[in-house]
């Protein structure tokens, strides 16, 4: 099986997985943890099947259409800030349920037996996502997201993902801490509908802040819809070269009113479908994949666009 590097490298069409936490909320009765959400799942007798199922589902959409897919790990929360609010302890507690993540992950994987499937050992921000005010500076990020990092790439990932970075300062101390693995990694932003991550830095600026300190293997844009998407990818001039994935929502709505929400809300998946197959033809971004509201309907139909190899 090649590398997932060598396959972005190479250009070759790429699946991710589409929302997890929406699909948990809005097509189950399961109650997550606020505070660790999906995390809290793994090893519970309820959540764990509920879990297992919407990421099958989604290695299922990947072999159907013959594309190769990544999972990532249900860990957005499982860093320390959270842990400590959910009552579980600090760093012993990050370990555990990181590990916990990344072997529930390579059991799915055992019973896979179509295209090439990796993990991505996934960390989201030490605050929230929409919030870049929370967000610490590099030097503590780098510190605050160590355990976590440490963690997923101890218990095998095949890549490092940054999931959701809404702050410049932050998303380079993450990528200093990632960096020091020697693990392929990558950082993906949130943008604002201006196309600007969301503490007002351009997004050509961002990359280049974060690639003058720690390069990661390349920038992704998550969190937002296609059409924000192709905005930004338009505006950002030479740095458009350093953004091979998109993971995006299925609703035009903000973020904000995105979580207000007590449904899901999506475009239909053959329309999220052509405007994501679009992003990967005009602008050579071979990893393609959803975000919050999307499912496995989204992901076979955009997978039903991509070309295979081999």
């Amino acid at each position: 099986m090649p590398s997932f590097t060598d396959a972005v490298a190479n250009g070759i069409p790429v699946l991710t997985d589409g929302g997890i936490e929406t699909r948990v909320m809005f097509e189950t009765s399961i109650t997550m943890n606020p505070e660790i959400q999906v995390a809290g799942l793994v090893g519970d007798p309820k959540g764990e099947p509920a879990l297992r199922a919407i990421y099958q589902s989604y290695l299922d959409a990947a072999s159907s259409t013959g594309v190769p897919v990544v999972i990532g790990t249900p860990t957005f929360r499982a860093s320390v800030n959270f842990t400590r609010l959910a009552g579980l302890g600090d760093v012993e507690a990050v370990q555990r349920l990181n590990s916990a993540a990344v072997a529930f992950h390579r059991q799915l994987l055992d019973g896979h037996t179509g295209p090439p499937a990796w993990i991505g050992g996934v960390l989201g921000p030490a605050g929230d996502a929409y919030r870049p005010a929370e967000a610490p500076s590099a030097t503590a990020a780098a510190e605050y997201h160590r355990a976590q990092i440490e963690s997923l790439a101890e218990a095998g990932v095949d890549f490092l993902f940054a999931a959701t970075f809404p702050a410049v300062g932050e998303a380079i101390g993450v990528a200093r801490a990632m960096a020091r693995t020697g693990l392929p990694f990558v950082v993906s932003w949130v943008l604002d509908a201006d196309t600007r991550v969301l503490d007002g830095t351009a997004l050509a600026e961002a990359i280049h802040r974060v690639d003058d300190e720690a390069a990661p293997t390349y920038f992704s844009l998550s969190c937002i819809h296609p059409t924000v998407a192709a905005r930004a990818l338009d505006r950002c001039g030479e740095a458009v070269s350093r953004i091979r994935e998109v993971k995006a929502n299925g609703s035009r709505l903000s973020p904000a009113e995105l979580v207000a929400l007590d449904h899901a809300e999506s475009d239909p998946p053959g329309e999220f479908a052509t405007a994501m197959d679009y992003l990967r033809r005009n602008y050579d971004v071979p990893v393609v994949g959803g975000c919050c509201g999307t499912t496995d309907a989204h992901m076979r139909a955009l997978g039903e666009l991509l070309p295979t190899h081999g």
